[in-house]
């Protein structure tokens, strides 16, 4: 709820403080005093579009504060989002310049009016005028007639349609664009198949290399390869008998030298190795290099580092691209299979959202016929007789416009009189009738999850006696569980309200400044005899009593 109001050089209020309570507040005045600038003040608090002559003719800016409190958890998430934190309570600046144009802040942390919105939509409810007329938007009026129905038949429909959905997907990604998807596959079965033909391995490119430039080499290759084994095995004096001759000498004398005895094990591994050496070079000497196979690696080279530039990355990137390719072939071998099933479940959820929305709709029907049922009465008593009421529950079973919550598009309508066509709410219903059309819907306990502050204009449009009083006695009873804000020209209404404050405009050095005040007992008296016509002795008794009759409603 609202707990203060601040307003400061908001067209004709220079600078008033409200404190607001629990209940039900009037606010009662002369016409033309300022009561709908106040209606104005709350709608921009809570995020209404910024207008330049809110501003009070000659200041910079208009300010508006509202401190809040509540424990919503969807206000709290909302706050949470945006990183504001609330342990101290809830306050809301908006500030309009001259020209136009706003900011907003919650609890000192700048934010955007459509978070003021949020915050509106979910603490605030103004009914009175069309504009924000929670009463004529679909969702709502869908809302209304659900809230009557068994909370399993949407649940059913939700469930089926989720479901459903999920599957039109995969059938959606399984279809994609048919001529896309095999122009994709065969190039993945002929790029696939090129990879398998190189056999790739780690480090493949280099090993490749080599044996090209060795078979291009191959008689230097092998004419340096026996020279070297020639004088390394193969001569009279060779490596091997040198190395032998040095080993012996050494071992001859080594234990009488600590140096030779670590020359000695350095000489023997030596030859160990020497012994090692004539295999290799006599391999490269039996070694056979012919043009086809220099010319098949040389190609094999030559298509790997193609296929590493065509899909820039290595062999190790090349044999995973292999893998995934491997895998998407085989989902699409499959897909026929996959395809089958999942049309076999899509025919299956679709008849059963079918008969669950058909049940849903039905049960609608019903709720809708039993709520303006119960509405007569109430329409009745506030002045309502004549106007006619239906619900418009139309059936979509194009399976394109199936919704999550139903198939039907739902309106409430309503006729001015007996005998006229229905048309919507908004073409129908003046904003005093929408008003009194929420108060009926609240007597007949049709809504729910309602924001706790709601503010009424123009509620009172068009009545009297004891119609009058049906609709104070109404405001003050959803007063016991909200706050209830509301402005009035009716005295019935003002006597029914647990709180009065008085909107007066005054003229001082000049300039038009419009006041709050709040009324004790005896000021609503006189504010009572005042709307009654006049101050007047026989007036003031009348509003005693009216007074005593609203307070034990």
């Amino acid at each position: 709820m609202i707990v203060s109001l601040q307003v400061r050089q908001f067209a004709l209020f220079e600078n008033i403080h409200l404190d607001l309570d629990k209940g039900m507040t009037v606010f009662t005045g002369e016409t033309g005093a300022g009561k709908s600038i106040l209606v104005d003040a709350l709608g921009a608090v809570f995020g209404a579009r910024a207008n330049a002559d809110w501003v009070r003719h000659g200041a910079e800016k208009a300010e508006v504060i509202a401190e809040i409190e509540s424990g919503d958890s969807r206000l709290l998430a909302v706050l949470g989002e945006q990183d504001i934190e609330t342990d101290d309570g809830i306050l809301i600046r908006r500030v309009i310049t001259a020209e136009g144009r706003s900011k907003a802040w919650v609890n000192g942390t700048p934010t955007s009016a459509g978070i003021l919105k949020q915050i509106g939509h979910i603490c605030f409810d103004l009914h009175g005028q069309h504009e924000h007329q929670t009463l004529m938007q679909p969702e709502f009026q869908q809302q209304i007639i659900d809230t009557r129905v068994r909370r399993g038949y949407k649940q059913a429909v939700q469930k089926a349609y989720v479901q459903l959905s999920e599957i039109n997907k995969r059938l959606r990604d399984l279809h994609g664009n048919r001529n896309q998807t095999l122009e994709k596959e065969a190039w993945m079965r002929e790029e696939s198949e090129r990879l398998l033909t190189l056999d790739i391995e780690e480090d493949l490119e280099d090993k490749l290399a080599a044996e090209c430039e060795a078979g291009r080499n191959i008689e230097q290759v092998q004419q340096a390869a026996a020279t070297a084994l020639n004088l390394f095995d193969e001569q009279d004096i060779t490596v091997r008998n040198l190395l032998g001759e040095i080993i012996g000498q050494v071992e001859s004398v080594a234990e009488h030298h600590q140096s030779l005895q670590e020359a000695q094990g350095l000489l023997k591994q030596m030859d160990a190795l020497a012994s090692e050496v004539s295999p290799y070079l006599q391999d490269v000497l039996a070694s056979q290099v012919d043009a086809q196979s220099l010319q098949q690696t040389e190609d094999r080279l030559a298509d790997l580092r193609a296929a590493k530039r065509r899909h820039n990355t290595d062999e190790l990137g090349l044999i995973k691209l292999i893998t995934q390719w491997d895998v998407a072939l085989s989902a699409l071998d499959t897909a026929s299979w996959d395809e089958e099933d999942l049309k076999a479940k899509q025919k299956e959820l679709e008849q059963t959202y079918q008969q669950a929305a058909n049940t849903l709709h039905q049960a609608r029907e019903k709720a809708a016929t039993q709520l303006i049922k119960n509405l007569r009465p109430f329409l009745d008593q506030l002045g309502l007789k004549n106007m006619q009421l239906s619900a418009s529950i139309k059936p979509r079973q194009d399976k394109e416009t199936w919704k999550f919550d139903g198939w039907d598009d739902i309106q409430l309508l309503a006729a001015a009189n007996i005998g006229e066509p229905f048309k919507s709410l908004a073409d129908t219903a003046s904003g005093g009738e929408l008003s009194r059309l929420v108060l009926a819907l609240k007597g007949c306990g049709a809504l729910e999850n309602e924001p706790d502050t709601a503010i009424f204009d123009e509620v009172d449009v068009g009545i009297g006696g004891e119609t009058g009083w049906c609709v104070g006695e109404l405001l003050r009873n959803m007063g016991s569980e909200r706050q209830v804000l509301v402005v009035s020209h009716l005295p019935q209404v003002a006597a029914c309200a647990h709180h009065q404050i008085a909107i007066e405009k005054t003229v001082q050095d000049s300039r038009t400044r419009t006041n709050l005040t709040l009324l004790t007992d005896e000021k609503r008296q006189s504010e009572v005899a005042r709307m009654l016509g006049g101050v007047t002795n026989e007036s003031l008794v009348h509003a005693e009593q009216m007074l005593q009759r609203g307070q034990v409603l």
